[in-house]
């Protein structure tokens, strides 16, 4: 179970930082606006930069999750992993609601609309990571709740490869 565990924290991890979303190390957020021919609107370069803004630091907040999911699998500790996922899922939901918030540019809802698949991916995992995690508390292997959570992983990574594709 373990070895399935830190399977799936790894991919996770490996998405955020592949995805092209988590910072340079400067504190500066890597999305970047490409203006078409047309000259944007305040407002809707606004809306990017606060959307882009708003989506960078959620994805800082589910590294931060995955690192403590990552040290629970290390550790066999059911309980802190039964409580971090609890955090995926509620930081997912969390991001979920404030994306739906923002009304970004046309060359930018593709982008959206990945992240936003992604994030519904990993929320699926969290709650099969926490299956998972009571099952193995009460004595259950839990193994076909982690290769669940591993499928939507799966997913969600490839919506954050879309996503970082799509920006070029």
């Amino acid at each position: 179970m373990k070895k399935h565990l830190f399977l799936i924290m790894f991919i996770l991890f490996v998405s955020l930082l592949g995805s092209g979303c988590i910072g340079s190390g400067s504190g500066e957020t890597t999305f970047q606006i490409q203006a078409n021919s047309s000259q944007p609107n305040l407002a809707s370069v606004y809306q990017d930069i606060e959307w882009c803004a708003n989506a960078q630091k959620n994805l800082n907040l589910l590294k931060t999750d995955f690192d403590a999911v990552s040290n629970a699998v290390n550790n066999s500790d059911h309980t802190l992993l039964e409580t971090s996922a609890q955090y995926v899922i509620n930081d997912t939901k969390k991001a979920i609601e404030e994306n739906d918030q923002y009304q970004v540019s046309p060359e930018l809802q593709n982008v959206q609309n990945e992240w936003k698949l992604a994030l519904k991916d990993y929320n699926y995992a969290g709650r099969f990571l926490l299956l998972g995690a009571n099952e193995a508390k009460s004595g259950n292997n839990g193994s076909e709740s982690l290769q669940t959570a591993k499928k939507f992983s799966d997913s969600g990574a490839t919506h954050l490869n879309r996503a970082s594709a799509l920006l070029g």
